[in-house]
């Protein structure tokens, strides 16, 4: 576990004796990580490598790298829009990292030169949909994704720089069941959600919960399972579910009110970019600020968490179940898909210590940003160093930091 008191510097905090940490650590190890999803993590990382290795062929990378260039060389010659070279960029990084097709001069900027033509991968990539597919129901939902932004590079790239915004934010109709099944039937999505429930039941003691960027449902879905399970359902006095997109609310509303009636919900329209307070959210008004795989959308983290401090109680705390980079510039495989999305590559506000990316961020940057914010008793669970032994490729966390440490 790694943690960060407020003001920046990484040191040894005692954490909450109400949370058993070492006991995350284990059930994340035992209980969510099982032998399925350990699997299914290795299919959909090879399967992104496969698909970059054919747009490399598809888009003639190999004789454009015969003389090494910059992402955004390519990309100018490719006609793409102009931000697309961060997606071309962490694409090569990958493919120099993992298969050996490019090599990489650091730079910078990073120049790319061709090394081997990749071979044809269709036939590995068909045993490996048929591997997942025996994994269990919805484990295919994550190749669909990965297939879908396969199909669509060149389209959200060059023809239509908007397509993938409109998917992700459910503007898209006709992809909306490719979103929620990408983000809810997909096990290793879905289990963002049950890894932040299983925490919150030891870091919430009741009170009023609002989540931001609640999207398909994953996070108060996953909540309300397990507090229900626990016959503790009463623990929640309010819960304020928010989100941009309109039918995302109106479609969690629909199923969260049909399967857990009692529990007393609003549904309101929070754009976390912006200050939470005009848009409805007072001031000392909540007790737990949630997300899944939400926070990291914000332009200026900081300041988003900062918003987030300020309509929290003393003594409240955020907690958002997130995908993290382990490492500065790893790209993860669904950013086949999502570095599609303009907003995905360029919304983020880059610091070179707590945003040195856009997207996903490093456990040290999520630490770093929550004291900068004003936030003490921050924290990243499971505690990386134990799983990075039992299960090198895990990739979820918890981020939890309370307010209690005086004024910013």
């Amino acid at each position: 576990m790694l943690k960060v008191p407020r003001g920046g510097s990484m040191t040894a905090t005692p954490e909450r004796a109400t949370f058993d940490a070492a006991g995350f650590t284990r059930w994340c190890d035992t209980h969510l990580y099982t032998p399925a999803i350990r699997q299914g993590t290795r299919i959909v990382e090879r399967a992104c490598d496969l698909h970059l290795t054919d747009l490399y062929r598809q888009l003639g990378l190999g004789a454009l790298l015969a003389t090494p260039r910059t992402a955004r060389e390519l990309a100018n010659r490719l006609v793409f829009e102009p931000s697309s070279h961060i997606a071309l960029e962490a694409m090569l990084q990958r493919l120099a990292e993992r298969t050996g097709v490019v090599s990489v001069d650091a730079g910078p900027p990073a120049r790319f030169h061709a090394r081997a033509e990749p071979p044809d991968g269709a036939a590995e990539l068909a045993a490996l949909r048929g591997a997942m597919a025996e994994l269990g129901p919805g484990f295919e939902a994550a190749l669909e994704f990965l297939d879908f932004g396969r199909a669509s590079f060149v389209t959200a790239l060059r023809d239509d720089p908007g397509m993938m915004d409109r998917v992700l934010s459910g503007e898209d109709a006709e992809r909306y069941q490719l979103w929620c099944r990408a983000t809810n039937a997909d096990p290793m999505q879905d289990l963002h959600g049950w890894m932040g429930a299983r925490a919150l039941v030891e870091l919430f003691s009741g009170g009023t919960v609002l989540e931001i960027g609640g999207g398909t449902g994953n996070g108060v879905r996953h909540l309300l399972e397990v507090l229900y399970g626990r016959g503790a359902l009463d623990s929640i006095e309010r819960y304020v579910f928010t989100d941009v997109s309109p039918r995302f609310i109106l479609g969690t509303r629909r199923a969260v009110r049909e399967a857990y009636p009692s529990v007393a919900c609003e549904w309101k329209y929070l754009d976390i970019n912006k200050p939470f307070g005009p848009q409805g959210i007072e001031a000392a008004s909540v007790d737990l600020i949630y997300g899944v795989n939400a926070a990291h959308v914000a332009k200026d983290i900081v300041a988003m968490l900062r918003e987030c401090r300020a309509a929290l109680r003393p003594g409240g705390r955020v907690a958002f179940a997130e995908r993290v980079r382990k490492r500065p510039g790893e790209m993860a495989a669904r950013e086949l898909t999502l570095n599609l999305s303009r907003y995905h590559r360029t919304a983020a506000e880059r610091d070179p210590e707590h945003r040195t990316a856009h997207g996903y961020l490093t456990p040290c940057c999520w630490l770093m940003a929550l004291g900068r914010a004003g936030f003490c008793e921050a924290a990243i669970h499971p505690d990386f160093a134990v799983l990075d032994q039992a299960f090198p490729e895990h990739y979820a966390a918890v981020v939890t930091a309370v307010h209690g440490c005086g004024q910013t």
